[in-house]
């Protein structure tokens, strides 16, 4: 990238953007159904580009599709096809929801080939990102140990058995993006997120936002104080999906922490 092409990239312009009006579908329009997951919502921009990166969120433990669909509408209305799902059980285990989002990844790269479907030849299938709360936050990131393709993960207040966790089971090369809560006493971050963010390889792309005065769940708003936290996750997948060098100076911390968001 030169400095020319990135002159169009900065804070004023990542934070002043126009939303796209969005659509969804659910199975009953046609969307797979996949066995590894139960029920799933894909958000999509109304916009004439093709060619559109996209990313799976699973919810945590003993919730629904629901509780992470704010960030799916969100990333959808900056332009990034976006599909919760839910789980075959409300108890499913990190593992499990690993599984849930690769496959899922499929259902995607089906709905790209999908005739009937308004993102018909949309999709770019290569680039996809995989993300989720709580114990899907952690789930996502055992996903992309099993799954060297997923191009970027989304990390929300992850939870991880820590007595079993080992540096091992965190060893990929897909870039992490973990966003946790300053006073989450669900999943402590002395034991969850600072433990993910140090066993995961230094070779691999990361970054860490904690939110200042957060418990387990503020972090699921994008809209989060002033929507630092929505530029920061949109920032990353410009990075990581896009592969747009631009939005890579937008992630010091001085730039796009712009209301003091993050304690760490």
């Amino acid at each position: 990238m030169t400095i020319s092409q990135c002159e169009d990239v900065s804070v004023q312009l990542t934070t002043n953007y126009s939303p796209f009006e969005i659509g969804s579908i659910i199975e009953s329009d046609g969307l797979r159904n996949g066995d590894d997951y139960k029920d799933a919502t894909l958000y999509f921009p109304l916009n004439d580009n093709e060619n559109l990166k996209s990313i799976v969120l699973v919810p945590g433990y003993q919730a629904t599709q629901n509780s992470v669909a704010l960030w799916a509408e969100y990333l959808a209305k900056r332009g990034i096809v976006s599909m919760t799902i839910g789980t075959n059980s409300l108890n499913d285990l990190p593992a499990v929801r690993a599984d849930a989002l690769i496959d899922a990844m499929e259902t995607i790269r089906q709905e790209n080939e999908r005739v009937s479907s308004p993102l018909y030849h949309k999709i770019d299938i290569n680039n996809i990102a995989v993300g989720g709360w709580s114990m899907g936050g952690g789930g996502a990131q055992l996903a992309a140990k099993l799954n060297p393709n997923i191009k970027a993960v989304l990390s929300i207040t992850p939870w991880l058995w820590p007595n079993t966790l080992s540096e091992s089971d965190l060893n990929h090369n897909s870039p992490l993006l973990i966003i946790s809560g300053e006073v989450d006493t669900i999943a402590p971050n002395n034991q969850h997120s600072n433990v993910h963010y140090n066993y995961t390889p230094n070779s691999t792309p990361k970054l860490l936002f904690e939110v200042s005065d957060a418990d387990h769940n503020i972090p699921l708003d994008p809209s989060t104080s002033n929507e630092d936290l929505g530029n920061i996750v949109y920032a990353w997948l410009q990075l990581f999906l896009h592969g747009d060098m631009c939005y890579c100076d937008l992630l010091e911390m001085d730039l796009l922490d712009q209301n003091s968001t993050a304690s760490n």
